[in-house]
């Protein structure tokens, strides 16, 4: 019978004892000493798994709440349309309403609370005499899904959209939760620093949450930014916004073409690779790139408040880095600035960086200081034990996959499918960063090899043949295009190359484009479909691996999994009496002295 557990689980899991080690200041002066308080106001049936569960049904309502009325993780109306309506849509920013300010207090109070009660199950489950492997195993399975929670919760607050900003986020906090993981499973102790996202982490999140809602809403963080000096900024963003993007796009191309693109014979132009990022290395593209176009505006009162619609008028670019350059200006005048939505999501890449940077330092001292003899748990084969910093690096690389194939899926979508679908988008990668940290677990929590490569990571697989299938459809497509504008190159504004903005996108089955030729070979590729079909397979296989885990691991250590058992609730009233008992007494006899002083 299939078992996610190693065959000797249950000798190891008897064996394991937590360590763990919290260093935070919030943490040791504030959470613990008021855990260890309202631990005893606990009712002792009350198991420590269900309060771990009810910490996360806490923030998962708050999570619903804000999907429903930022079902795009923003307010702002152009994050609504599609990138080729975007393009050919004369109005498109609309403001949407912001969601009434309680839902943000509310998502304040559910992750205050997820903190305290994260915190109180461990108390709980000592003073129950219930701590086993299987409560740490809830424990950290509950924050890790948290961290998909939380990433999404935030990105609304700060009005991210269904962006790169939004993205990065759930990067940020599911690979730091991985790397934390990893970093235990090498040293063997769970080391917290002076300052973390398990406890000042969610405190600035509960500040976002609180600040958002006093201001009024998210767009706050959308609509306000901070103007650059002009003396700070390279020679290029110095210029109009417009010549700024074709001088930018212009370099790039220059620079990374040369590497992705091969000459072919008897052609005038070059094949182009699998368009990461949607750039076009055509000749004729290079030579002649479209211009960004401005869209005049009608004077309605909802654009007046937009960054983008200043004096009546705004740029538009033919292509994803054009685009990209466009919105540092606030103007067609040489002046960049930055969101403080952007900001925020620059601090917290940044806090991420430093983390995951210092948990790779940290595996690379314990593995110094561990003997050549125990490394054997960490895999018995040679490369394992005569490069053993290599081999714990090795363990990463799903990450590094799922976090690629993922990001250029997203950045060569057709069909625009993070934009369309931020929300299951995000989950069903953050399923995936959120079995491989179960897995982890299960390897520390039975001493046994970390093994990354399961089959119960088949959507690895199915994305990666995604990828590869939008790869056939964008090179047999743009070839046909090259074909067809060979002889045109370089003939009228558009430079005769075949602009990312041309090709088709495939949306529920049906195709949009401004040239609705196919070749032959070409894969009609209806990406929401095989979205769904992803996110499905992602949720199945989580799920069951959860309670697949969750019960074994309760068989073979022989603990319930939400009730306290009635000989331990008899043994802790019994303690409780005793204790009152013992302090009653001392208080008695205490009595006459306390008299004998007073008179």
């Amino acid at each position: 019978m299939f078992s996610y557990l190693p065959a000797d689980a249950k000798e190891k899991l008897a064996l394991y004892v937590y360590r763990s080690e919290d260093r935070s200041y919030l943490y040791n002066h504030m959470w613990r000493p008021l855990c260890r308080m309202m631990v005893e106001y606990l009712p002792v049936w009350l198991a420590p798994n269900i309060i771990t569960v009810a910490a996360l049904t806490f923030v998962g309502i708050t999570h619903g709440l804000l999907a429903y009325y930022m079902p795009k993780l923003t307010v702002s109306g152009e994050h609504h349309l599609t990138r080729n309506q975007t393009s050919t849509t004369p109005l498109p920013f609309v403001e949407c309403p912001p969601p009434p300010w309680f839902v943000f207090v509310l998502a304040a109070v559910a992750l205050l609370l997820y903190q305290l009660l994260d915190n109180l199950d461990g108390h709980q489950a000592r003073r129950t005499g219930t701590s086993s492997p299987l409560g740490l195993l809830m424990d950290h399975g509950c924050d890790a899904v948290n961290c998909i929670i939380g990433a999404l919760s935030v990105a609304a607050a700060v009005s991210a959209g269904p962006s790169w900003k939004t993205w990065v986020i759930v990067l940020n906090t599911v690979i730091t939760f991985f790397m934390n993981t990893w970093e235990e499973y090498y040293r063997g102790v769970l080391v917290l620093p002076v300052i973390n996202g398990p406890n000042e982490g969610i405190l600035v999140a509960i500040g976002v949450y609180l600040w958002t809602a006093w201001v009024g809403g998210p767009q706050w963080w959308y609509q306000n930014a901070v103007e650059v000096p002009l003396r700070w900024l390279p020679q290029v963003l110095r210029q109009p916004a417009p010549q700024a993007a074709l001088d930018i796009e212009a370099m790039v191309l220059r620079t990374v073409c040369p590497y992705l693109t091969w000459q072919e014979e008897g052609a005038d132009g070059s094949a182009i690779p699998p368009l990461l990022f949607h750039l076009d290395c055509t000749a004729a593209y290079r030579a002649n790139p479209p211009h960004p176009t401005r869209i005049l505006l009608a004077g309605d009162p909802l654009t007046a408040r937009r960054g983008e619609a200043v004096l009546g008028r705004v740029w538009s670019g033919h292509s994803i880095l054009q685009s990209a350059v466009l919105r540092l200006y606030s103007s067609d005048k040489p002046a960049v600035s930055v969101r403080y939505n952007t900001l925020a999501v620059a601090l917290m890449t940044l806090g991420a960086a430093v983390t995951s940077a210092g948990n790779v330092y940290q595996v690379y001292r314990a593995i110094r200081r561990t003997p050549a003899a125990e490394l054997e748990k960490f895999g018995g084969r040679r490369f394992s034990i005569h490069f053993p910093f290599l081999h714990a690096l090795s363990r990463l690389v799903p990450l590094v996959v799922v976090t690629f194939t993922a990001s250029a899926w997203l950045l060569t979508s057709h069909a625009d499918i993070f934009r369309r679908n931020p929300r299951i988008f995000c989950w069903t990668v953050g399923l995936l960063y959120t079995k491989l940290a179960i897995h982890l677990m299960l390897a520390h929590l039975c001493s046994a090899e970390f093994l990354p490569f399961r089959r119960t990571l088949a959507p690895f697989v199915l994305l990666g043949l995604h990828i590869g299938l939008t790869y056939v459809h964008n090179i047999s497509h743009l070839r046909q295009q090259q074909q067809q504008r060979s002889g045109q190159a370089g003939v009228g504004g558009n430079g005769g190359g075949a602009s990312w903005t041309a090709l088709p996108y495939t949306v529920g089955g049906s195709t949009a484009s401004r040239d609705t030729h196919y070749s032959a070979s070409a894969c009609n590729l209806n990406e929401e479909l095989a979205l769904y079909e992803l996110f499905a397979l992602s949720a199945v296989t989580f799920t069951h691996l959860v309670w697949s885990v969750v019960r074994e691991t309760a068989a073979l250590l022989q603990v319930p999994i939400f009730t306290v058992p009635r000989e331990k609730q008899k043994a802790l009233r019994a303690a409780m009496e005793a204790i009152r008992c013992a302090k009653t007494t001392a208080s008695l006899e205490a009595w006459p002295s306390k008299l004998r002083k007073s008179e």
